[in-house]
């Protein structure tokens, strides 16, 4: 028998509990010496768990009104909790490898690396038009110790303490630890919580304790010193000199220092107006939103814009998706199931949260074209199904049935069936998830161009790869889902969910080109 086959068996017999003990003993040592084998185990066990909540809904049986109910929900539950605990047994027996590790697909890639040690002390949670000397990050992403000047712009990051800081540029500031830095020039302002007292910031002259309190700074280009505190206590030290609580000189609320590089210290009043509070961002937050709504418009006047849905709730029905392009037949809005309004990339913005199997947006794209261009912005929360889907046409049999997705081992995926069973009918290009990159906002998008033979996938207005096509078909997205896909009961296993938020998608009949796609990022990146 072949051994791939003996194994599969094995798996099904364990999934439905008629394994032999001298079974078991070999599927166990199968497991230890084969990756792909655990992890075919724990997708099958977690396919049949859902698949049983399916059944449950179907048959309309309110899980708990009767012993049978009650019995089924137990089975669940122990499957799901089985498949974890599997899974960490497997890990010990393997001598720690990292069983839930994401495998490496055909390009030697992964979605997301090993667990590593964290190196930052703070993170970036907010920024405007912010420019970095040397440096590229982007919200979410941890900030190590080290000099950051910010060029441009304006920047919100929070420390691991607790502590929040809003730096103005042109500013340099040396983050030393989770417990502050040193300020060598600009301007930030400080919010300090309770329990991040004794959070610290230096410059050439002085060394602020802080005690609790909202305070700001400013270095100048002769290395003067202003300190301002607009709420509670702060202290303030000789540089170098030991920092005894009491001992230094303090400040309260409504108070201020100047302090030269050389020469007398002078007493100011405190003054909040030249200091940014988290307010602000707010604004630039709309400004953002409105400049976004602005360029959405234009796509309107597009002559192969077929479909923009733009995700802003509406006042009418809450489970319809209205489709914003020109061509506003009634084929092309689309049908919300499950899925919950939330917010998107700004705090006013809709979008649409896809979290369970069920939830989906059904739409349907009758006309054919020999190039489409899809673009999606979307915030990924979770890679745990094989497949990740974006837009995927109902079925796979027809030429021209277009698939969109991301696959976890990292890489993004175009599928479009051409008929010829030679010919692999998928165009990919690696596709690289770090920890911060979950819950960010993000634009991915393909395009299919028939007359170049092409496929080129984005992300973020860059592109990640150009896949040559052996052969065309006109696209026939036809009726298909957004965010989720459920094939035919016989192929159960193929279920693909999304696990995130989208909160705006346009679909093309034309190839764009790159500099479009860039002008699409800039003018609608949060």
């Amino acid at each position: 028998m072949n051994l791939e086959k003996r194994h599969l068996e094995l798996i099904d017999g364990y999934c439905s509990g008629s394994l032999s003990d001298e079974e078991f003993a070999e599927l166990e040592e199968a497991l230890r010496k084969d990756a792909a084998l655990r992890r075919e185990l724990l997708e099958s066990r977690m396919l049949e768990s859902e698949l049983r909540e399916y059944a449950a809904v179907l048959e309309k049986q309110p899980l708990g009104d009767n012993e049978d109910a009650a019995g089924k929900v137990h089975t669940i539950r122990r499957l799901k909790i089985e498949v974890w605990a599997m899974a960490a047994a497997i890990a010990v027996l393997v001598g720690g490898v990292a069983f839930l590790a994401l495998r490496p697909g055909d390009r030697g890639e992964v979605a997301v690396a090993s667990p590593e040690l964290d190196p930052g002390v703070a993170v970036l949670t907010r920024a405007i038009d912010a420019s970095w000397e040397n440096r590229s990050v982007r919200t979410g992403d941890s900030m190590p110790p080290g000099r950051w000047k910010l060029l441009s712009g304006v920047a919100e990051f929070q420390f691991y303490n607790g502590a929040s800081v809003i730096l103005e540029a042109p500013a340099d500031l040396e983050i030393v630890s989770e417990n502050g830095g040193v300020l060598h020039a600009g301007k930030l302002r400080a919010d300090v919580p309770h329990h991040a007292h004794g959070f610290t910031i230096a410059t050439e002259t002085v060394e602020l304790v802080d005690l609790g309190t909202s305070f700001g700074m400013e270095v100048g280009s002769d290395f003067d010193t202003e300190v301002h505190v607009f709420d509670g206590k702060v202290e303030l030290f000789d540089v170098g000199s030991e920092k005894l609580p009491g001992e230094g000189r303090e400040l309260l609320g409504g108070e201020g220092l100047l302090l030269p590089i050389s020469g007398e210290t002078s007493p100011i009043s405190a003054d909040a107006s030249r200091f940014l509070d988290p307010s602000r961002f707010e604004k630039g937050a709309r400004a953002r939103y409105e400049r976004w709504k602005s360029s959405a418009e234009k796509w309107k006047s597009h002559s192969h814009l077929v479909a923009r849905y733009d995700f802003e709730t509406d006042p009418g029905p809450l489970r319809v998706l209205p489709n914003r392009s020109s061509r506003r037949d009634d084929g092309l809005r689309g049908s919300i199931i499950g899925a919950n309004w939330s917010s998107g990339r700004w705090p006013d913005k809709g979008a649409l949260d896809f979290k369970r199997p069920g939830d989906r947006v059904r739409i349907e794209v009758p006309r054919a074209a020999k190039s489409v261009t899809l673009i999606a912005w979307l915030r990924i929360d979770g890679l745990e199904k094989g497949f990740q889907s974006i837009l995927l046409s109902d079925g796979w049999d027809r030429p021209g049935a277009f698939h969109w997705q991301i696959h976890r081992d990292g890489y993004l995926e175009l599928g479009v069936w051409h008929g010829d069973q030679n010919v692999t009918p998928n165009s990919q290009a690696i596709f690289e998830m770090q920890p911060a990159d979950f819950g960010r906002w993000m634009q991915l998008a393909v395009v299919y161009d028939g007359d170049k033979k092409s496929v080129t996938h984005y992300r973020d207005g860059e592109v990640l790869g150009e896949v040559p096509l052996p052969v065309v078909v006109p696209i026939a997205i036809g009726k298909a889902e957004i965010g989720n896909w459920s094939p035919p009961p016989q192929d159960a296993r193929q279920i693909r969910q999304f696990n995130g938020r989208i909160d705006e998608m346009l679909i093309f009949d034309v190839a764009l080109n790159p500099t479009e796609i860039g002008a699409a990022y800039e003018n609608g990146k949060p």
